[in-house]
């Protein structure tokens, strides 16, 4: 589906389908409640909802822990129109009526699909026979492999696909036996997923009527418990889990525990599952954003067993080959120095005292007479390490010691610089000379990589490009290189600005608070936004750093005293000045636009935020708007705020040619 000619500025919200309220809800948004949405959208000048991951996750209320490239969420159907469920509209209309504040996934969820399962089996012959039912089957490959999936999920208690014997790793021709000889309990999945894209279509349908876009949301990464991981076990590399490296965010890195793409099996086929996988999100979207770009020049590549990303690497990366490395001098005992972690008993006797000899029998390896250890080597991972009955002190040393290595091996004749890796014993140890050519030498490979990533990265984003008509936003943040903004700009696809964090970092010296990026300057072909749903809100975020509020607040050219709680004047200032981005599209979570009403605010801001990466909460992806959509339009004065926002952007023309 096409979005309009990039002629103007266009305006817009992002929230969670699970987010939206209404009357007819089951204790989750429903993607029958876009349309009035949309209505409200088109009557105060917005052009387009941005969707979070709309995708099956099962069990896992994380948007972006799809079961599924394909399947969509159970969790979004609208029970009043699946055929045969009105004969339970009583128990219906009892679990809408209990209040409920915040999402509950588990019991959304299972309400529903033991509504529509019921409602299946009340009716099971007919709706197997159902010509529409048959022809969409046939239409959609995927949907086969999925319901197979989900029926062997229920038949073994969820267990993991790796334990199904002759299922675990299975042939299409396997598949498709399995389907043929147990389509009774296949058919339920596959109905549901019917019905699911039937109302999607329809609400897409209404959106497009009214002039209001749809944007969708593809996460990079599957979950290795998916369909596509188990049914198409050649585009995806196990050995390797993703993640990203250490920042000021997290220094540990960040461990996703998605596999990672083999990126050659799947040229091999053409890319086919990412073309399928764009031409199904284009019968419902105009556009669509790429989560993590950066996974399609590189991706940080973290070894199984390792659970933070200490000791990940990028994948691809020009490497460092031992003959490279013998050439500068360092010989077998020097790489080994460097490669694998050595600590010296009097380190061990201060850190863990009366333990310390115990610890070093038994997890460390001794290097002949020396008092000198290595880890051994059956306690060398992270994983290994954190399951060990042992006091925290000694977990947190013998970690310490894990991580402490300059070179990463990768086979016997390659090695990858470490991230942080002269901070590590083994470089800080080298003498100066020696240490200088290592440096030089990881920048010379790290400059090769970058003309690697270049090429890749063109050449998998032109294949997605073509693919689809589909306007293509990415998702670019994290360790840029700088490659990426030439790439996307070259495709014509729109790179992520986020306020708070659109910053003069290269022009900064070291120490120095970098000041931020006005709004006019970010580039046309960007996506503005003061929050997505991994940060707080600008609420909150006015609430969590002094000087960042401070610093943004002499950005805005503001002079008095700034404010150490939020007004809505002074929200209205910030809405106004991200308004006035030069990025042809400028998004903000619902929760800001409709914190324009006062009336709506939270008691602590905080509550609104939707997610807090890297920890695992109640709270995480259970918010709701506080009001449902139909009654939206009844707030006249956050209407009028909004339309004078949308508006001054509206009649702003792009003042360059665009793709």
């Amino acid at each position: 589906m096409r979005f309009a000619p990039l002629d103007r500025h266009f305006t817009g919200i992002s929230v969670p389908v699970a987010a939206l309220r209404s009357a007819a809800d089951c204790g989750a948004g429903e993607f029958a409640d876009l349309a009035p949405l949309g209505e409200w959208c088109r009557d105060v000048g917005l052009d387009l909802i941005q969707l979070l991951p709309i995708n099956d996750t099962g069990t896992n209320s994380s948007p972006y822990s799809a079961l599924s490239a394909f399947a969509l969420h159970p969790l979004y159907l609208n029970l009043d129109k699946v055929p045969g469920a009105a004969r339970y509209a009583e128990e219906i209309a009892r679990f809408r009526a209990e209040a409920r504040r915040r999402l509950s996934y588990t019991a959304a969820l299972t309400f529903k699909l033991s509504i529509v399962e019921r409602a299946y089996a009340d009716n099971a012959a007919a709706i197997a026979a159902d010509p529409g039912f048959t022809k969409w089957r046939g239409e959609n490959p995927w949907v086969v492999p999925y319901a197979v999936f989900t029926a062997l999920k229920r038949e073994t208690g969820n267990a993991p696909w790796s334990s199904w014997r002759e299922m675990a790793d299975p042939s299409p021709a396997q598949i498709a036996e399995w389907w043929a000889s147990h389509t009774a309990p296949c058919l339920p999945a596959a109905w549901v997923q019917y019905l699911l894209e039937t109302q999607l279509a329809e609400a897409s349908r209404d959106l497009s009527a009214m002039g209001v876009f749809l944007k969708g949301d593809l996460p990079i990464l599957m979950s290795r418990e998916s369909t596509d991981v188990w049914a198409e076990r050649a585009f995806f590399d196990l050995t390797g889990i993703a993640g990203a490296p250490p920042d000021m965010f997290s220094p540990d890195g960040q461990n996703w525990g998605f596999p990672v793409y083999d990126w050659e099996s799947l040229g091999r086929e053409g890319y086919r599952w990412w073309q399928d996988r764009l031409r199904q999100a284009g019968k419902f979207f105009n556009a669509f954003r790429i989560d993590h770009v950066l996974g399609f020049f590189r991706i940080w590549r973290i070894p199984r067993g390792e659970v933070t990303g200490q000791l990940g690497r990028f994948s691809p990366t020009a490497g460092l080959a031992r003959a490279d490395l013998q050439l500068l001098g360092f010989d077998k005992g020097r790489l080994r120095w460097l490669s694998v972690p050595h600590v010296n008993g009097s380190e061990v006797a201060a850190a863990l005292g009366s333990d310390a000899e115990r610890v070093a029998e038994r997890y460390l390896s001794r290097i002949g007479a020396e008092d000198l250890y290595n880890p051994a080597p059956e306690y060398d991972s992270e994983s290994a390490l954190r399951a060990l009955d042992e006091p925290q002190a000694v977990r947190s040393f013998l970690l310490s010691v894990h991580a402490n290595r300059t070179l990463l091996e990768d086979g016997p004749e390659l090695f990858h610089a470490a991230w942080d890796f002269e901070s590590k014993r083994g470089c800080m140890g080298l003498p100066d000379e020696e240490r200088r050519k290592l440096k030089d030498l990881v920048g010379r490979r790290r400059r090769e990589s970058e003309e690697d990533w270049e090429k890749t990265g063109r050449r998998l984003l032109s294949v997605l490009k073509s693919a689809t008509d589909m306007l293509v936003c990415a998702e670019d943040l994290g360790d840029v290189p700088r490659c990426v903004p030439r790439v996307l700009e070259g495709l014509g696809i729109l790179g992520l600005r986020i306020v708070r964090w659109a910053r003069e970092y290269e022009k900064t010296p070291p120490g120095q608070q970098a000041p931020f990026t006005p709004p006019s300057r970010y580039p046309l072909l960007s996506v503005c936004t003061p929050s997505v749903h991994d940060t707080s809100t600008i609420r909150g975020w006015w609430e969590e750093d002094p000087v960042e509020r401070e610093l943004f607040f002499r950005s805005m050219g503001e002079n008095g005293a700034c404010p150490p709680r939020m007004t809505m004047p002074l929200l209205e200032k910030v809405i106004s000045y991200c308004g006035q981005a030069r990025s042809l599209l400028c998004m903000f979570q619902v929760q800001d636009l409709l914190d324009l009403d006062e009336t709506l605010w939270s008691a602590d801001p905080k509550t609104d935020r939707i997610n807090v990466p890297g920890t695992v909460t109640e709270e995480n992806w259970t918010w709701r708007m506080p009001l449902g959509v139909e009654e939206l339009s009844r707030r006249t004065a956050l209407g009028a705020k909004i339309r004078a926002l949308s508006a001054a952007r509206r009649q702003r023309p792009a003042k360059e040619t665009t793709a």
